[in-house]
């Protein structure tokens, strides 16, 4: 059975939220409470006001000059979620450095750190999941998705985390980055074996 893409609907309520425009290997940076030493920092271009603890939102980093209504596969880098944003660490940066573990680690050597060695510029794009509900119950063709709104909640299991197992779910080792597939309870819950 075909799942239609969530991500043009995502796209049509999105802001830009973050650019990461470089690496820069001279300058690095340590985690240390996460065993993380000598990680080379991303110059960043923060868009938005940083996600506050409650909130929930879905995202999705896409090359820099990707159309997020039409992403090619090549242009499709990672999709998360978050309550709140934490995705700005390392020991003395003041919260000024992108660190997104997962993200960061990438999938082999296709990594964001060797993508912007490359040149090219990473947008990250996010979409508050109570917009995304909206642009979703006024869709008919993603009328199955309306379900993932009655879902029980949870610290980790909010609403952008069901819109983000979906997606990983409907589109399947197409977003470089993400290396674990969905939720096994998703495709039972959509009725989808």
């Amino acid at each position: 059975m075909h799942l239609p893409s969530l991500i043009p609907a995502a796209a049509s309520v999105a802001e830009r939220y973050i650019t990461l425009k470089r690496a820069q290997p001279s300058r690095t940076y340590d985690y240390a409470k996460r065993g993380m030493f000598g990680l080379p920092v991303f110059e960043t271009e923060l868009h938005a006001p940083k996600c506050k603890s409650g909130e929930s939102w879905i995202y999705f980093a896409v090359a820099e000059g990707a159309n997020p209504m039409a992403l090619q596969a090549r242009e499709r880098l990672y999709v998360g979620a978050q309550t709140q944003d934490r995705m700005f660490r390392g020991d003395g940066m003041r919260g000024e450095n992108f660190h997104h573990a997962q993200m960061r680690a990438g999938n082999g050597s296709d990594t964001p750190h060797a993508f912007l060695l490359s040149g090219k510029s990473i947008v990250i794009y996010r979409s508050a999941s109570q917009r995304l509900a909206s642009a979703v119950n006024a869709d008919p063709a993603l009328a199955r998705l309306r379900t993932l709104t009655e879902q029980p909640r949870t610290a980790r299991q909010h609403l952008g985390w069901w819109y983000e197992q979906y997606v990983l779910l409907s589109e399947p080792g197409q977003w470089r980055w993400n290396t674990a597939p969905a939720d096994s309870t998703l495709a039972s819950l959509l009725g989808r074996q």
